[in-house]
């Protein structure tokens, strides 16, 4: 089953969409998908949430969950 990811900020420009689907099992799976559709992406430094908490390791990713790449930002 797909899960839908929301993209933001440069991520969304590269892309051109706001949100995509995949089918990945893991987020190292989600990152390889998407760095193959997306070139552009593989050097480009990003986080990825799953259900609104930041993941720092490869996580399981089941229907249903919520999941964004969220691009390097800065306050002020």
């Amino acid at each position: 089953m797909a899960v839908k990811i929301q993209l933001f900020g440069q991520l969304k420009q590269i892309t051109g969409a706001s949100e995509l689907n995949s089918d990945a099992v893991d987020t190292d799976g989600l990152v390889k998908e998407i760095t193959t559709r997306f070139p552009l992406l593989e050097n480009l430094n990003y986080l990825i949430a799953v259900d609104r908490t930041i993941v720092q390791t490869n996580t399981f990713i089941k229907p249903g969950q919520e999941l964004a790449l969220l691009p390097p930002y800065s306050g002020g």
